[in-house]
Parts: C-alpha cells; structure tokens; sequence
C-alpha cells in the first residue's frame, strides 16, 4: 500500500473534502483519515470496496496499481458503447458498461453513459428507465464535476418530463444557470478571445443560437402547440416568415 496514502489524499482534495467530512461520509473517525493520508496506519481491508466505491474507483487504482489501464478500461467502454448508440444500439450497449461498473464502481463517467443506454430502452424494458434516474441522482450527490452536474440535470429535464412528472421536471430546469453565465455567451462578449479565434467563436455561437431561436420559432410555427391567442404578438405565418429569414442568415 505504499501508494494509497498519496491516492487517498489526492481523491479527497479532489472532492474538495476536509478530512473530518470524508470521515463522516465513511463513518469512521477524523484521526483514521489523517494517519491514512500520512501513511502511519492503513484501512482494514474491508473497508477498501467502500472507500473505493465512495470516491468512484477501483481498489487496484485506491491502491496505487495501474492507473492507466483503469482509465483505458474506462475509456473502451464507453467509446464501445457510443459506437452502438450512433446505430440505435442501446440494448447492446449495457452489458458492456454494466460489466465496466463491476470493475470500477462508482465511476461518474460509466455511470452517466449506462444512464444514456439504459434511457434509449424506455420501450424495451421502462425499469430500465427507472434504474437510469437513480444513477443520474447518484452523479448529483457524488460529483464535483460541476459540468457533469450540469449535464446530468439537463438530462433529468427530459427523464421526467418522458414520464410526465412535470413538477420534477421543472424544479430540475430551473436549477440549469442562465444563458448569460453560459461559457459561450460570455467567452463571445468578453474580449478574451481576440482575432481569428474570436471570429471562429462568434461564428460558432451564431449558428449555436441561430439553432436554438429556430427552436423556439417552430412553437410559434406549429398549429397546436398554442393558441392565437398564446402567439401573440407572433403569428403562425409570421413566425414561419421568420423562421425562413433566419435560415438565410445562417446558410
């Protein structure tokens, strides 16, 4: 064990947890953590499956052991299983990163691309869609990734609003930031950036929010989504002419 107590260190710090609060999540006492961290003592070997399973890692990795091909694991996984989704291979897919879990449990990565597969499955198996929801709640009460949380949030929009669970849905939506604290917006108007990368960022942003106003333009272009009355002060034709003016912006 000669590497776990750089490993332990490093994983908490990561988590930016003091050690009284990750002794409190393990339930053991603050005085173990430190003489862990110092190499003095080390866990009983029992407890080696939980630490591993807390921080999202394997025991050959809390160990010290081949790192390396822990992430290569990892990354073959999912890189399998996203190959198959471009073909609509959900099915196919789980077996692949449910196995991948058993030899690192807890890891956010495999545990967000199981939650993917196992969505795309709502007409084969709905537990399927159950079992993702919870994974998705396990990533928010573990990460520290704050763009995996964010992600993972996004997504659970969509998980309740499939099931129709609407106020979950939208309790969800509203904790997402604002558009005007999103990297892009404030990377575009900011002036960080300056010449040929400022001018290929703005280009990518007007197609990105290009995009995103056809969106919500079609809302007001569909006959039944809302009412005259709710259109207002847009039209259906009206938003359909729009609709055509923006396309030719961004061709």
């Amino acid at each position: 064990m000669n590497n776990f107590s750089s490993v332990m260190k490093s994983l908490r710090k990561q988590r930016n947890l003091t050690q009284e609060q990750l002794a409190e999540a393990l339930g053991i006492s603050c005085q173990a953590v430190s003489k862990w961290e110092t190499g003095l003592s080390y866990p009983d070997i029992t407890l080696l499956p939980i630490i591993a399973d807390y921080f999202g890692v394997s025991i050959d990795y809390l160990l010290g052991h081949d790192t390396g091909r822990q992430n290569e694991e990892i990354e073959q996984a999912c890189s399998e299983a996203e190959k198959l989704f471009e073909s609509g291979g959900y099915v196919q897919a789980i077996p692949i990163l449910r196995k991948a879990l058993v030899r690192h449990p807890g890891n956010e990565k495999l545990m967000y691309t199981l939650a993917w597969a196992l969505s795309g499955t709502i007409r084969e198996s709905p537990d399927n869609y159950e079992e993702a929801i919870l994974l998705y709640l396990k990533i928010l009460a573990i990460s520290t990734d704050v763009e995996m949380k964010t992600r993972v949030t996004r997504d659970l929009v969509y998980r309740y609003y499939t099931k129709r669970e609407l106020d979950k849905a939208l309790i969800y939506a509203q904790s997402l930031p604002p558009f005007e604290v999103c990297r892009e917006y404030t990377l575009g108007r900011s002036n960080v950036l300056q010449g040929r990368e400022l001018a290929e960022y703005l280009r990518s942003n007007i197609r990105l929010f290009g995009d995103a106003m056809l969106e919500c333009l079609e809302y007001f272009s569909w006959e039944k989504i809302l009412s005259p009355e709710e259109k207002l002060p847009y039209t259906t034709e009206s938003a359909r002419e729009k609709t055509e003016l923006l396309k030719q912006v961004l061709a």
